[in-house]
């Protein structure tokens, strides 16, 4: 046998080796992608179930709040309690089918490729954006109502 031969077997072989390990270290990388995406999506939920707890509770004691700051400021029966309540209606109607679009939860994702995994990791946190902006906009609300009171409080003590 040359060493021509020779050193071709052996880059044979290394070629061969290097392929499998290629091969098993993508397998691998692909495993630990899908097992992030599935832990992500599990926290992703999670986020969504703290967030939609009580919402409805939550937007009935907004609204309650600011229809008694606007009484109190005599504003009720005003144009602008009229507009609040249709606003409130709306958003009512939107958070339902918000709601009726909710991605839901399986019990298990193993079965679902990393690329998979990744679009419901996108819708989830879709979702969750809508839901908070809604949950936003009467957070902010209870905060001006929260800042009126004070006022109201600091006139009667006078």
């Amino acid at each position: 046998m040359n060493i021509a031969t020779a050193m071709g077997a052996i880059g044979t072989i290394t070629g061969c080796v290097a392929l499998v390990m290629s091969i098993k270290s993508y397998l691998l990388a692909r495993a630990i992608k899908a097992l992030d995406l599935r832990l992500e999506l599990g926290k992703a939920f999670n986020n969504l179930d703290v967030v939609l707890s009580g919402i409805d509770g939550y937007l009935d004691h907004v609204h309650q709040s600011h229809l008694r700051v606007l009484s109190a400021t005599g504003r009720n029966q005003s144009g602008e309690m009229q507009l609040f309540e249709e606003d409130f209606a709306r958003d009512r109607i939107r958070l339902r089918g918000i709601l009726g679009s909710q991605p839901r939860r399986e019990s298990n994702y193993e079965r679902l490729t990393p690329s998979e995994l990744e679009r419901q990791v996108v819708a989830l946190h879709a979702f969750h954006v809508q839901v908070a902006e809604l949950r936003g906009k009467y957070q902010a609300l209870l905060e001006l109502d929260e800042e009126r009171r004070r006022e109201i409080r600091a006139i009667h003590e006078r």
